[in-house]
């Protein structure tokens, strides 16, 4: 894919206002690849002072979402797992995705969670059902 398509898949995913609005965004993406960010807030801990679940799952599906997607062909999450190996209370994480096997109908991704230091928090794997219907409309940047 050229850079403007894959500049209009960024703008694309600003459209994803549940992540915008927790402080994620897409900040590297490329076919089968996409890379995501987010600062902790106190916003995102839960009731013990460590990072909700639901916050690292929403910014590892961000990144699984881009990387399913960045072929420009609509796929949706249809299975997830995810594993945490480490509590975090504050400091940036960083979501990596990569697709380790794409088939017609399906596309396979790895997401490693990691923090400042680059250790691993959780890992995350997701399974995506292709549709087969263009992401972006041609020249837009509106969804098809």
């Amino acid at each position: 894919m050229e850079s403007k398509e894959m500049e209009c898949l960024a703008a694309f995913f600003e459209g994803d206002h549940f992540a915008r609005e927790n402080g994620m965004r897409v900040i590297d993406i490329r076919p089968g690849f996409a890379r995501t960010r987010m600062t902790i807030e106190s916003r995102h801990l839960n009731g013990v002072g460590i990072l909700q679940g639901g916050a690292l799952v929403t910014l590892a599906d961000l990144a699984f979402a881009a990387a399913s997607n960045s072929h420009g062909v609509l796929a949706v999450a249809c299975q997830v797992d995810v594993t945490w190996f480490k509590a975090v209370q504050a400091g940036v994480l960083t979501a990596t995705a990569e697709e380790i096997a794409r088939t017609r109908k399906l596309s396979t991704c790895l997401i490693r969670v990691t923090d400042e230091k680059e250790e691993l928090v959780a890992l995350f794997k997701g399974l995506a059902y292709i549709k087969g219907t263009p992401l972006i409309s041609a020249g837009t940047g509106a969804p098809a």
